[in-house]
């Protein structure tokens, strides 16, 4: 179900979703941006600022006469819920509706049913909204596909064996419109909207952890697949023929580490080994192996769609440490000689991260966007 979204006609809405993923943007811009006339822009930009959906901002340098203001989106006018659910428990962020966190609340728990996970939801909503105006909107995200009819399948990390309307469930329970979506889509949503792929129009995220996967935008267009299955690269080969996920998986990752160095590892401790390896030829070797299969898995999701950005990320990121130039040098190395590499970001996010892009579905579906609007 769409969240309930402001009374506005559907160019307001274009202007509104504009200013959100483009602001702090002149009247000029955006009428550039939107095909639309200065008188059209001034018309339909002035009651949006007169209502508080719209605020104008100080601008930018001095010039003589008049100066223009640039418009932004109220960032307060509305807050959101991002539900974040893996087999560890859940992890729950409140948002404005810039995508910036505002408080977050966690419930710790093995495997969770998705009777635990529809009980423990409201006792989070209650403790991220204290002293609050209720939530406009829930998003939440998990590591499974979610298809057009909103049906959970292949949670296998939570042990759900038959599909689940995990949306219905959150909905009746929360009283909030829900939307829902396989984790990697709602990170790539929030990244592409507020983080490392804004003003992209082709953007990837590829993300190594407890699994492997890729997000895609395409033309601005998240790209989900048949039953939302787009992404799932695991099988995807690399380096000498294994599959990324035999490579890249976190489990296989950290007993293969633990091996090297001769002593029991978690993934707590993944952020420690880059500097370790200065001194560890052989765990060095093995990161180096995990940049290039990473370079390799990244570049060939680039040489299909030709994004502008590859953001790199999950919870094995940080094996990237000192190697970012390797997983670079792969990525342009599987480019087509005639056009520039994209830019190759690692970025090293937590449980906030993941959270925020479920938000980022419900703030999408509030501005009109995506299948749930």
């Amino acid at each position: 179900m769409a969240s309930q979204r402001w009374a506005l006609d559907p160019t307001s809405q274009r202007v509104a979703l504009t200013v959100l993923r483009r602001g702090p943007i002149s009247r000029t811009d955006l009428g550039r941006d939107l095909g639309l006339s200065s008188a059209s822009v001034t018309r339909l930009t002035r009651p949006m600022v007169q209502a508080r959906l719209l605020v104008e901002c100080q601008p930018k340098g001095r010039r003589t006469g008049r100066p223009a203001l640039p418009l932004d989106i109220a960032a307060e006018s509305a807050t959101f819920v991002g539900l974040k659910i893996s087999h560890e428990g859940l992890h729950a962020v409140l948002t404005d509706l810039r995508g910036t966190i505002l408080t977050s609340a966690s419930c710790r728990g093995d495997r969770l049913s998705p009777a635990d996970v529809t009980a423990a939801v409201c006792t989070l909503v209650d403790e991220l909204a204290e002293g609050r105006p209720r939530p406009d909107a829930l998003g939440a995200s998990l590591g499974a596909t979610v298809g057009p009819d909103g049906l959970v399948r292949g949670a296998r990390f939570l042990g759900w064996d038959a599909p689940v309307d995990l949306s219905a469930l959150l909905e009746a329970e929360t009283g909030l419109p829900t939307t829902i979506d396989n984790d990697v889509n709602a990170f790539t949503v929030a990244e592409h909207w507020f983080g490392a792929g804004r003003d992209t129009d082709d953007f990837v995220v590829v993300t190594i952890g407890a699994g492997v996967g890729v997000g895609l935008v395409a033309r601005d267009e998240l790209v989900t697949g048949r039953q939302g299955a787009a992404g799932m690269v695991g099988p995807v080969l690399v380096l000498d023929g294994r599959k990324a996920e035999d490579v890249l998986t976190g489990v296989i990752l950290i007993e293969r580490i633990s091996a090297a160095l001769g002593r029991p590892l978690t993934m707590e401790d993944v952020p420690s080994l880059p500097d370790l390896a200065e001194d560890d030829p052989t765990l060095a070797a093995l990161l180096d192996e995990v940049a290039d299969a990473v370079g390799q898995l990244a570049g060939t999701v680039a040489a299909i769609t030709a994004p502008e950005v590859v953001l790199v990320a999950g919870e094995g990121a940080p094996l990237l440490g000192r190697r970012e130039g390797r997983v670079r040098t792969e990525v342009a190395r599987m480019c087509p000689d005639h056009l520039p590499a994209p830019e190759v970001v690692v970025d090293v996010v937590g449980d906030d991260e993941w959270a925020r892009g479920a938000a980022a579905l419900a703030i999408r579906a509030h501005m009109g966007v995506g299948p749930d609007a």
